[in-house]
């Protein structure tokens, strides 16, 4: 409290004056523009525009910092800063404002054959030391349903203040750096996520931040705010002081950490065991937000005993502590005593012990609060909402936001636009408490074919104003289409064989008309009632929507030739959606194909004689260089299972790189290695000749989803140079593969992880063309199948059950082999 004090009128030059230097006070202390390298700004009133342009540019080997100021604007880029480069300081404009963001997951192609991975999908990767950045909003906007990080960090000592992360599964890795311990401080930052979205190894203090845990769309009850995997061989794991987790705006009750890596799979005698570290002091919580357990075991192979997940003095945002009667046995409820080895001299000083049995420890202490002037000091902090969302129902849309520091006083005006450019107020909230994080409102929905555009205008006395981005609620008639038909073949007899794509619609005021192509004919009931050109199919919508509906598809031509064309989907008001057909009819009658050669894989590796055709040779698969499971390193994959099939590794530990424990002789990741594979041959028996189409099998990975398989076959056992790839058009779990991902040694298919059971099977054909490739009698093909896996962890195998060589036996042999 001030005292009174008695105001003194000045004579007017003295107050002209006093002007001057208040303003002159004002841009020093407002603005470090002065002291910053480069500025970025997507305008082009900067230096670069581009924040990955800045990064490049910047000097390598740097023992200052070197600042890079970026104006306010939503930079949508992915950025990468190389490890020659330590030293970088980003420093946005305003927290609310200067956003960077992109949209990678773990399954994104990373452009030579395999993914970028977990740690790859970050809109930010930083692998050099002594990074900071402040007044920075950090977003991973790919959405639920994979890993999507918004910031990677892979390297020791770096440091946030006032900046926001935002993403959904695991926002935030905070990871080592090649063994060597990682340290990591977060000051008045927030963080939202909904599954695991603060994780990793480093030694990570988070002081005063807002750790806000979304409600979950899926799985919507349960979910897990941290998941820490601290090393064996390091002291300290993961310290929130004075955090704040405030209720978020469904029914998902959250535990505050779950132990990655202390799980069936990983054991302290191979060095992969983790030894989970986590503490919450002094944390803020909002009611009905955290389980009364606190904490959960990963699985039932998970040792408590390892486990240091502990906290001292939750409450309540009203003060009253919070209940921990039931928090599971094995956590901790610390002592004031117990508090007093955990601060930054601490976790940042020199006995951190290291990340890994062969790494180093850290070798100067370190004080995150010297990297900028104030940076430990407290500020006020700005004004930002995240997560503004309109869901449009039934009858009414639901608007939902929050705010990332809660502060009374702060006016929200939601506002509405038919046009995206003029906004008017339709609902008005002023916070009552700084307790108050979450917002929400109603609205009529827009009339059929047209939409309204919602923003949040929040402002405060004395900070600025943010404006969020607008989102978008549509009554406009829309048809999606998903899937597309691969080409047509019709023999002599009867139609070509039925292929689908789905058809949804929403906002629909008339009918979906779906018309095929002349000699094309489409079904919505399962070819039970066939449509055409002349009579199109007609989807009639319930409550303005056509629910996601089969399309059956057939070519039904009279005469031969080539038919291609177009299925139009039309309904009024909405844009036409075009499925293209393209089919041959031939006079010539249909192959058959049956499987000649079966490899089942569940007990050993050879074939089964119940199922070998009679024109195809005994054999075995064989392993070059693979190792089966040693089933013991996860004892729930043996080398020979019903649910799994056959399991391999680079190791027998399931190894697949030389940085795992124990390592594998050589790495073979994504980009895969000719010399690991495993073999199939089928080869054709006195008097057969084969036609073989296909090669179908099921694969995948046990304990990664980035396993990758090319398939290579030869007709002289690779003794000379026609090795050929599997050519387009295989079919996974998905549908059609991709280009990028279709197989072939260059392209290898993304192998699912299957941890219950090997269920993902794959069809790929053998030749582009329908009439296959042919054995002639004694000719053998040989099918050699590359497996690698981007992982740095044992107890991976990959798997294969049930390969099957497709075609047909053609007796007599009285044919020259061709293909």
């Amino acid at each position: 409290m001030l005292a009174s004090v008695t105001r003194v009128a000045l004579p007017r030059p003295a107050i002209y004056l006093r002007a001057w230097l208040s303003f002159l006070l004002l841009v020093l202390c407002s603005t470090r523009l002065y002291a910053y390298d480069v500025t970025v700004a997507k305008d082009g009133t900067g230096n670069y525009t581009t924040i990955q342009a800045a990064v490049t540019a910047a000097p390598a080997s740097r023992t200052a910092v070197y600042t890079i100021y970026i104006k306010d604007g939503i930079y949508t880029e992915k950025v990468t800063v190389p490890s020659n480069k330590p030293f970088l300081q980003l420093v946005g404009q305003s927290v609310a404002n200067t956003i960077l963001t992109w949209n990678d997951n773990a399954l994104t192609p990373n452009g030579s054959g395999g993914t970028v991975g977990t740690g790859g999908s970050g809109s930010i990767v930083v692998n050099a030391t002594d990074f900071s950045a402040l007044n920075l909003t950090f977003v991973n906007s790919f959405g639920d349903g994979s890993q999507a990080v918004a910031v990677s960090l892979y390297a020791d000592r770096a440091a946030f203040k006032n900046c926001r992360f935002l993403g959904n599964q695991d926002t935030l890795l905070t990871f080592e750096s090649g063994g060597a311990v990682s340290r990591h401080y977060f000051k008045d930052c927030y963080i939202d996520g909904n599954v695991d979205f603060i994780f990793g190894n480093a030694i990570a203090i988070f002081d005063n931040c807002v750790v806000y845990a979304k409600t979950r769309v899926v799985n919507a009850a349960t979910s897990y705010i941290t998941a820490a995997n601290t090393p064996a061989t390091q002291t300290y794991g993961y310290l929130f002081r004075n955090a704040k987790i405030p209720s978020n705006n469904g029914t998902t009750l959250y535990y505050l950490g779950r132990p990655w890596q202390n799980s069936t799979g990983f054991s302290t005698a191979a060095g992969t065991l983790a030894n989970n570290k986590v503490i919450f002091s002094k944390t803020k919580i909002g009611v009905n937000e955290i389980q009364p357990a606190g904490w959960v075991v990963w699985d039932t192979g998970t040792d408590v005993t390892k486990i240091t997940f502990g906290e001292f003095r939750t409450q309540y945002f009203d003060g009253h502590l919070a209940n921990t009667s039931q928090r599971v046995s094995w956590s901790q409820q610390l002592t004031p005593a117990d508090t007093l080895n955990y601060s930054i001299a601490k976790l940042f000083g020199l006995n951190t012990g290291t990340a890994s049995s062969t790494g180093s420890p850290v070798s100067a202490a370190w004080d995150p609060t010297t990297v900028a002037a104030g940076f430990g000091s407290y500020s006020t902090p700005d004004i930002a909402v995240a997560n503004l969302q309109a869901t449009k129902g039934t009858s009414q849309t639901a608007i939902q936001w929050n705010i990332s520091w809660a502060m009374s006083g702060i006016k929200y005006d939601l506002q509405r636009s038919t046009d995206n450019t003029t906004f008017t107020t339709i609902n008005t909230q002023t916070a009552a408490t700084d307790s108050l994080y979450n917002f929400a409102a109603t609205d009529a929905l827009p009339a059929p074919g047209s939409a309204y555009y919602y923003r949040v205008v929040a402002s405060k006395a004395g900070l600025a104003t943010h404006t969020t981005p607008s989102v978008q609620v549509s009554s406009i008639p829309t048809i999606t289409v998903s899937g597309a038909p691969n080409a047509f073949a019709q023999y002599a007899t009867g139609p070509s064989a039925i292929q689908t794509y789905t058809v949804t619609g929403v906002n629909l005021t008339d009918n979906i008309v779906i018309t095929p192509p002349a000699s094309y004919e489409v079904s919505a009931n399962g070819g039970t009632n066939w449509y055409t050109a002349t009579s199109p199919l007609v989807l009639v919508p319930t409550s303005n929507a056509v629910a996601s509906t089969t399309i059956s598809v057939r070519l039904n031509a009279s005469a031969a030739g080539t038919y291609a064309g177009n299925i139009t989907h039309t309904s009024t008001g909405a844009t036409a959606v075009n499925v293209a057909v393209t089919g041959t009819k031939t006079n010539t009658a249909a192959l058959n194909s049956t499987p000649l050669k079966w490899f089942p894989l569940k007990v050993s590796a050879l074939d089964s004689a119940n199922v070998r055709a009679a024109g195809v040779v005994a054999g075995a698969q064989t392993l070059r260089r693979l190792a089966l499971s040693d089933g013991t390193t996860v004892s729930t994959i043996p080398a020979y299972s019903a649910k799994f099939g056959q399991a391999v590794g680079v190791n027998a530990a399931g190894a697949w790189s030389t940085s795992a424990t124990p390592p594998a002789p050589v790495s073979v990741g994504a980009s895969l290695d000719r010399r690991y594979y495993e073999q199939y041959t089928i080869t054709a028996a006195a008097g057969h000749t084969l036609r073989l189409d296909s090669l179908v099998l099921a694969a995948g990975f046990y304990g990664t989803a980035n396993g990758r398989l090319g398939i290579v076959y030869s007709l002289t056992n690779f003794t000379t140079a026609d090795s050929t790839n599997i050519p387009a058009g295989g079919k996974g779990a998905a549908g059609t593969l991709p280009a990028a991902n279709n197989g072939a040694f260059a392209t290898p298919a993304i192998l699912a992880n299957q941890t219950s059971a090997l269920t993902t099977v794959f069809r790929f054909p053998l030749v582009a063309t329908t009439a296959g490739l042919t054995l002639a009698d004694g000719q053998t093909l040989t099918v050699r199948l590359y497996v690698g896996a981007g992982t740095s962890s044992a107890g991976r195998y990959a798997l294969f059950k049930d390969v099957q060589f497709k075609g047909e036996d053609l007796v007599p042999c009285n044919a020259a082999f061709s293909y």
